[in-house]
């Protein structure tokens, strides 16, 4: 489930029902990050930097969590960046997941 955060300069943010407040890091899923991402307020503040797109990295106390973990961030950056790829967008080997998630956001506008 993606991960929003908000450390932008007002108090707090309420986009299509899904409300964040400064310095907050929210659970959404990804059917609301589409709708949300749609509004022009949620694109601005994405593209300023106020709000970040990170995945969920749960950390297990099992042996073997974190290369899990680690293949789950891996296939979700596989994902972007065939979705990118297929639009036509072009991105850099180094971009980072969110970078890569917030062209892709912007894209399906």
């Amino acid at each position: 489930m993606p991960k929003i955060n908000y450390s932008g300069s007002q108090a707090a943010f309420s986009f299509d029902g899904v409300q964040i407040g400064k310095g907050q890091t929210i659970d959404v899923s990804v059917a609301d990050l589409k709708r949300i991402s749609k509004g022009k307020a949620f694109s601005a503040l994405l593209e300023s930097g106020d709000i970040t797109i990170g995945e969920e990295a749960k950390q297990k106390s099992s042996a073997g969590g974190k290369g899990s973990n680690e293949n789950k961030l891996d296939d979700a950056l596989a994902n972007v960046k065939a979705e990118l790829t297929e639009m036509g967008i072009t991105f850099a080997d180094d971009e980072a997941i969110e970078q890569l998630q917030a062209k892709l956001v912007q894209a399906k506008e």
